[in-house]
């Protein structure tokens, strides 16, 4: 009966695509942090800011699809402020720019006013993310003006997540981050623009959606 039996040879042709899921992937510094903003030490430099950074390693996909970061910090007075996001490429996005403030330059130098006077809470932390519908110029405004003293996110209905806003600072948003390699370090930096309110950073978290590498086509003889 060995005449008769039949031995099949396959052939396997596999192709997996991934390229186009992006896996979110989250960072976080903190919390606990306890780091002191310089209190009107902010003149538009890096140097001048507080920096936190998030060494974030390869895996799961290096390629960026998209970033939210998420903020817990105390701070009176939030028209003070100044918050940017650097990735490790060196691209700088503007998350806040002393809301309530008319820049005339990104130098924390401005004699227009001192904006917004509603205050930050740890725990109250703001998600800044592009698909919010409220600029982060609108803190402590929206959907009402808050006193001062107030908390944003606390008070009457404030939002917890803001869409970033650049002011004077280069125009861009996360979006921008899009194809950029994650791997390397992230940056968190604040400024402070005027004297007497004070603040820290008690820790943040850095949130990338990520699209993992192509596999190739092979065959199974």
């Amino acid at each position: 009966m060995r005449n008769s039996t039949k031995i099949l040879f396959a052939s396997f042709l596999l192709f997996i695509n991934l390229s186009g899921i992006a896996a979110a992937q989250t960072f976080v510094a903190g919390p606990g942090l306890a780091l002191a903003v310089p209190d009107n030490g902010y003149n538009g430099t890096q140097g001048s800011m507080l920096c936190n950074t998030l060494a974030v390693p390869s895996g799961g996909g290096d390629t960026v699809a998209s970033v939210t970061v998420n903020i817990a910090m105390v701070h009176s007075f939030v028209g003070d402020l100044t918050i940017k996001l650097i990735s490790p490429a060196g691209t700088v996005v503007t998350l806040v720019s002393r809301p309530g403030v008319l820049e005339s330059a990104d130098d924390g130098n401005d004699a227009v006013g001192f904006g917004e006077n509603s205050n930050l809470a740890i725990a109250n932390p703001l998600l800044y993310d592009d698909a919010a519908p409220n600029p982060s110029e609108q803190m402590g405004k929206i959907p009402s003006d808050l006193a001062t003293g107030d908390t944003i996110c606390a008070f009457a209905g404030s939002p917890c997540t803001y869409a970033p806003s650049p002011g004077a600072a280069t125009a861009g948003n996360l979006g921008s981050l899009a194809g950029q390699n994650k791997v390397g370090n992230w940056q968190l930096c604040i400024g402070d623009s005027a004297s007497a309110d004070t603040g820290s950073l008690d820790g943040w978290t850095l949130t990338l959606g990520t699209t993992p590498v192509t596999l190739q086509s092979y065959s199974v003889d």
